[in-house]
C-alpha cells in the first residue's frame, strides 16, 4: 500500500539531515571574532559590530536550525518554544513563542543579537526590541537562493564564513544536480497547506521551488495568488498525481479522504500517491528545504 501517513526518509536525505545538524561547535575565525564589521539584512538595514556577537537570541526556528548547521550553537542563548530542531535545541532557554516573545526575558539574557524573520515574526514584536536599543537582524529568504544567502549572512555574523561557505557549497551543488537530471515526465503535485479553508502552494513559493527541484510539476502553478484557497471541486478538477499533506495537520490519508469523499476520484487518491510530510522540514525557510526536495525526488522518481 503506497499511503504514507509519515516521512519515510531514504538514506541520502538523512546524510544531508545529519549534515544540517552541524558538527557541534566548528571553530570561528579567531581574526573575525574581534573586529569591527558592518552587514546588510534582508530589510535594507545597514547593522554595525564592533565584533562578532557571543550572545545570540533566534526568534524564528528556520535561523535556529541554520545557527546549528553553522555549529554556532555555542552561541545560542535563547530561542522561541517553535524551534524544535535540531533536538539538542532543547536544552536552549525559551523566550516564548514567534507572535509573542517575552522581552524582559530576552533582555535578561544579556544577548548582543536579536535574529528575527520577517514572515515568521511581527513588526510590533521588531518595534519594540528596537525601541529598547536591542540589536537586531532581519532575515526574510524566499527561495532556496534566499537560504543560502541567509546561511552566508550568518556565517559573517557568528565569525564562520568557512563553514558556510562549504555548506553553501553543498547545498547549491545537490539541488544544481537535481535539477540537471530532471525527468521527462514530471507528475502533477499538489501541496495542500491548509484543509479549513482548502489552501494549497501555488507559484513563486518555497513549495513550488522544491516541487520544481524533486522532479515534479507544480498543479496549482497556474492559479493565481501564493497559497489560492480553492473548493473541494477545484481540487478535484486540478486532478493531481501526487497530493501532499503536512503531517502537523494530524490528519491521516483516510480522515482526508473521509472529509472529502468526492476526492476518491483524484488520480493520485485512486493511484495511492498521497503523502504526509514533514512539516517543519518542507514549510520553513531554512536549509532543511534542499532535504525536502531531495526527498520529494526520491518519492516522484524511485527509479531515478
Amino acid at each position: 500500500m503506497m499511503f504514507r501517513n509519515r516521512t519515510v526518509l531514504w538514506p541520502a536525505v538523512l546524510t544531508l539531515l545529519l549534515l544540517l545538524q552541524g558538527a557541534g561547535c566548528s571553530r570561528p575565525s579567531h581574526e573575525q571574532e574581534e573586529a569591527a564589521f558592518e552587514l546588510t539584512d534582508d530589510l535594507g538595514r545597514v547593522v554595525r559590530f564592533e565584533a562578532a556577537p557571543r550572545r545570540i537570541v533566534s526568534l524564528a526556528p528556520s535561523l535556529t536550525e541554520s545557527l546549528f548547521a553553522l555549529g554556532a550553537d555555542s552561541l545560542v542563548a535563547g530561542v522561541t518554544s517553535a524551534c524544535n530542531y535540531p533536538p539538542r535545541v532543547s536544552g536552549v532557554p525559551v523566550v516564548g513563542d514567534l507572535l509573542t516573545p517575552n522581552l524582559e526575558r530576552i533582555l535578561s539574557l544579556d544577548a548582543d543579537l536579536v535574529l528575527i524573520s520577517v514572515e515568521g515574526n511581527t513588526q510590533r514584536s521588531f518595534t519594540a526590541m528596537e525601541r529598547m536599543g536591542l540589536r537586531l537582524f532581519v532575515s526574510n529568504p524566499r527561495s532556496m537562493e534566499g537560504v543560502c544567502k541567509s546561511l552566508a549572512d550568518l556565517g559573517q555574523l557568528t565569525a564562520r564564513p568557512h563553514r558556510a561557505r562549504e555548506l553553501v557549497d553543498s547545498l547549491r551543488l545537490l539541488r544544481k544536480q537535481l535539477l540537471a537530471n530532471q525527468p521527462a515526465e514530471r507528475p502533477g503535485v499538489l501541496v495542500l497547506v491548509s484543509t479549513q479553508p482548502i489552501m494549497v502552494a501555488g507559484r513563486e513559493t518555497f513549495l513550488d521551488e522544491i516541487i520544481e527541484t524533486g522532479g515534479g510539476r507544480n498543479a496549482a502553478a497556474e492559479l493565481p495568488g501564493h497559497y489560492p484557497t480553492l473548493s473541494r471541486e477545484s481540487v478535484l478538477a486540478l486532478d493531481p498525481d501526487v497530493l501532499l499533506f503536512p503531517d502537523d495537520m494530524h490528519l491521516g490519508v483516510r480522515d482526508l479522504v473521509s472529509r472529502y469523499p468526492e476526492w476518491k476520484e483524484i488520480t493520485a487518491v485512486r493511484e495511492r500517491r498521497m503523502h504526509a510530510v514533514n512539516a517543519d522540514m518542507f514549510l520553513r525557510p531554512g536549509p532543511r528545504v534542499f532535504a525536502a526536495a531531495q526527498w520529494l525526488r526520491t518519492v516522484l522518481h524511485p527509479e531515478r
